[in-house]
Parts: structure tokens; C-alpha cells; sequence
């Protein structure tokens, strides 16, 4: 078992791929949540988030990867999730959060979906002429 996280953030097409290996927990949140952060400050069209090397996923990683998703629709980014192991994706499934994540085998095949289904753009509220009254 891996101690401790690794992460590693490439660019593959025109996705953004952030891979993370290891142990997704408290003692590793400020290395998650900073790598989801650099690749969200890069505005790209697709975020994908690579979870294939992590053996422990906890609430911390819930919470990290919810964040990223916030951001990623604020900002109009396409998030989606690489190769969960079945211990992640029983968190997701226990919260009830798995329908926010769509999930592909590869970040090519999240592009290849993406072409022809694209996310839509997230609304945007209009504030009428009373707003500030």
C-alpha cells in the first residue's frame, strides 16, 4: 500500500488528465486539492481525473473531488473521472454522489464521448432590475 498521495497532471488532446496514486485522505488533501486547482486554473476544456492508483478513497476525497466539480461547472469545464476503483466508486454510490460523476475507461474515451454529447453550458442566473433594491 502506497503512503501518503502522488499526483501527476498531463495533457492528453484536449483534456487535461490529473492522475493521483495512493491514499486519498485527510493527511493528503492539500496535495489533491492542489493539483485539481493548477489544472482548473488552466481552463481546460475537460478535466479528467485519473483514479486509478488510489487504494483508499474517504470523505476527504468526496469532499475534493465535489470542490472540483463545483469549480469545473462554474467555469464551464467538463469534469469526469478515469478507471475509480469499486472501493471509490462504493463512496460514491453510499453518498449517493455517483450520478454527478460520469466515469469512462480512458481520458481518450471521455473525449470521444464529449464530441458528440457535450456537457451543457452551466445556466447563468440574471439578476432582474430590483436585485439590488
Amino acid at each position: 500500500m502506497l503512503h501518503g498521495l502522488k499526483s501527476e497532471t498531463a495533457r492528453v488532446g484536449d483534456a487535461l488528465v490529473c492522475s493521483f496514486a495512493g491514499d486519498m485522505i485527510l493527511d493528503s488533501e492539500a496535495t489533491a486539492a492542489q493539483a485539481l486547482t493548477a489544472a482548473l486554473d488552466q481552463h481546460p476544456d475537460l478535466l479528467a481525473v485519473d483514479l486509478a492508483g488510489v487504494e483508499l478513497f474517504t470523505s476527504t476525497g468526496l469532499n475534493l473531488l465535489l470542490t472540483a466539480r463545483r469549480r469545473a461547472r462554474d467555469e464551464g469545464v467538463a469534469l469526469v473521472l478515469i478507471a475509480p476503483s469499486g472501493m471509490t466508486l462504493r463512496v460514491l454510490e453510499i453518498t449517493e454522489t455517483r450520478p454527478l460523476f460520469p466515469v469512462y475507461d480512458t481520458p481518450e474515451g471521455a473525449l470521444r464521448a464529449l464530441r458528440h454529447h457535450p456537457p451543457r453550458t452551466p445556466p447563468v442566473e440574471a439578476l432582474g432590475p430590483d436585485a439590488s433594491e
